[in-house]
């Protein structure tokens, strides 16, 4: 599950602060207790997130990319690639979870639709 394919998941994009998007992904990600911080680089605009399943199958490695548009929006971009071929649609269950917590925490007005 990759929101910068065509037909998946939309990615997000919002008037909200670089900054004020970060922080609430890494605040969502490190609330997760079955979600490990693998990785994060604030200059790259990256996180990479390992998310257990409750069984071996479900489980992910979970890029997240932030950054600005040309008009100094925010970007948001997430790919899951699960770590069995029986993904069971985790991936895209986090993705969508993941990003309606982005949405509650920077508030209605913040997203812009694509």
């Amino acid at each position: 599950m990759d929101t910068r394919a065509a037909g998946g998941l939309e990615g997000r994009l919002y008037t909200a602060s670089f900054a004020s998007v970060w922080d609430a992904l890494l605040d969502d990600v490190r609330s997760r207790g079955r979600w490990k911080l693998v990785h994060q680089d604030e200059e790259l605009g990256l996180i990479t997130v390992h998310c257990r399943g409750f069984f071996s199958t479900g489980s992910s490695l979970l890029t997240i990319w932030v950054k600005l548009d040309d008009n100094g929006l925010t970007r948001l971009d997430l790919r899951s690639v699960p770590e069995t071929r029986r993904d069971l649609g985790a991936g895209e269950r986090r993705i969508r979870g993941l990003l309606e917590r982005v949405d509650r925490v920077l508030g209605t007005g913040a997203r812009i639709s694509l």
